[in-house]
């Protein structure tokens, strides 16, 4: 039962959440009727600052420059080759992505398409500050491998 008790860590409790938290609860005090929990709640926190999305559309003109490609087209790459890997390997958000993807025809589509298709979808915002950091470090890795030396600006702020 610990990994029950795990998930509801950081459960986002809402109106629209509430009976789920609920059902989770009765699960969990059904399996240990003796057993005592403690319960916190708080406001959720926030989870990136807007240095860090100012930080990626710096990177995002940048390779735009280096490359030639409009901004449009280097976000929605970027959102595919960067953003798609963390995302989809998120336990929450994951699998509702993929799923909304696979039914999209998101994964046989040309890369022309992809890349428009890509465009309505939210992925960097769906990120945890651990998973955004990630992104933006794999965007520089990448990027200094071939030949654009990418790095964050001192004060992160665009």
């Amino acid at each position: 039962m610990t990994k029950e008790v795990a998930h509801l860590k950081n459960f986002s409790l809402s109106l629209t959440t509430r009976q789920e938290f609920l059902d989770r609860v009765n699960k969990i005090l059904s399996a240990n009727p003796m057993q005592s929990y403690y319960v916190n709640t708080g406001d959720k926190p926030k989870k990136r600052s807007l240095p860090a999305n100012a930080q990626q559309h710096v990177f995002y003109k940048q390779i735009s420059e280096f490359t030639g490609t409009d901004l449009k087209t280097v976000e929605a790459e970027c959102k595919i080759d960067f953003g798609l890997p963390i995302i989809l390997a998120d336990p929450e958000v994951g699998r509702t992505i993929g799923y909304a993807l696979e039914r999209g025809g998101f994964f046989s589509m040309q890369r022309e398409r992809q890349v428009k298709f890509i465009q309505i979808f939210q992925v960097t915002s769906l990120m945890s500050t651990k998973q955004h950091n990630q992104y933006r470090d794999n965007i520089i890795f990448y990027w200094n491998k071939n030949g654009l030396p990418l790095q964050y600006l001192e004060d992160e702020a665009a």
